[in-house]
């Protein structure tokens, strides 16, 4: 009989950890909600797609901090995403998340790398594209397996930004 009662206090205990657990990741997505406002889900003036590449799309972290990942507007989960690079930006299409599209504009850098926040890959495996929206700067990270796709991907993120990926 002993042990059920550890077993339901156990339970409990659990219960308790994942409930702080998940209403701290949202505490933490509102106060970041107030710092910036909803980045766009679709590019305003597309233009012609130059490329389309499949990739996993890892974190977007602020650009002074790899290690703090951005959870608001649903950009702190990662999972598989389809990278399109159209003339007038960069469109990101994540399964079972909300969209996420980098003007043009907006982008400041490109970069290759071999860690980021919770991910540790080949040499140059993760793509860091950084960013800016209401004068805060992000840094989003992508991981495209295929290096044909990640070389294509990278060609046309660097011709239309104008910059070239260090």
């Amino acid at each position: 009989m002993q042990k059920y009662y550890v077993a339901i206090i156990l339970a409990i205990l659990f219960f308790f950890f994942v409930l702080t657990a998940i209403r701290a990741w949202r505490a933490r997505a509102a106060k970041q909600e107030a710092d910036f406002t909803q980045p766009p889900m679709a590019l305003g003036n597309a233009g012609k797609q130059l490329v389309k590449v499949r990739a996993f799309y890892v974190a977007t972290t602020y650009a002074e901090n790899h290690l703090e990942r951005v959870r608001a507007y649903g950009l702190g989960i990662r999972g598989l995403a389809h990278a399109i690079v159209f003339e007038g930006g960069l469109q990101l299409i994540r399964k079972g998340e909300r969209p996420l599209a980098i003007e043009k504009s907006a982008i400041e850098s490109l970069s290759t790398n071999q860690v980021t926040i919770d991910r540790v890959t080949e040499a140059k495996g993760i793509l860091t594209i950084d960013w800016s929206q209401d004068s805060k700067k992000f840094s989003t990270h992508l991981r495209v397996v295929d290096q044909g796709d990640r070389a294509a991907l990278i060609s046309a993120l660097e011709t239309i930004s104008n910059r070239e990926a260090k």
